[in-house]
């Protein structure tokens, strides 16, 4: 799978996504009274992220530079060509590591593992 990230006229395509992985955390309070009595309130999603990991020819080492740049910058994010048309929206870039493979022909690979994340202020009112 190949996924395209742009701002602002930076650009970035990742053709080789190996993972994908989603985190969402809810906003979920107990509250206890002094009579033994206690009241839940569910506020509903405050962190939805999706984490990408692959793998980078040392030719696309320059896509690495462009997405530092952009997450630098906290530019919002346009994502595209995810399978689930509900992941092609905006986010920003949370994290960006990037590590050089090691063993004999590995030299010229980099591993890459990139967290985006969809602010609740930005979610669709339906999923929160």
């Amino acid at each position: 799978m190949a996924v395209r990230i742009s701002s602002s006229g930076n650009s970035a395509t990742l053709n080789t996504v190996e993972k994908v992985e989603f985190n969402t955390q809810r906003n979920i309070n107990t509250y206890v009274f002094t009579d033994d009595t206690a009241s839940i309130l569910d506020e509903g999603k405050n962190i939805d992220q999706v984490v990408l990991t692959g793998v980078l020819k040392s030719s696309g080492i320059t896509t690495s530079g462009t997405i530092n740049d952009i997450m630098d910058d906290q530019m919002d994010v346009e994502l595209s060509g995810m399978d689930d048309s509900n992941l092609n929206t905006e986010y920003i870039i949370k994290d960006f590591s990037i590590s050089q493979g090691r063993g004999e022909g590995a030299s010229d690979l980099y591993h890459y593992t990139l967290t985006l994340e969809r602010l609740r202020d930005r979610l669709p009112y339906s999923e929160l």
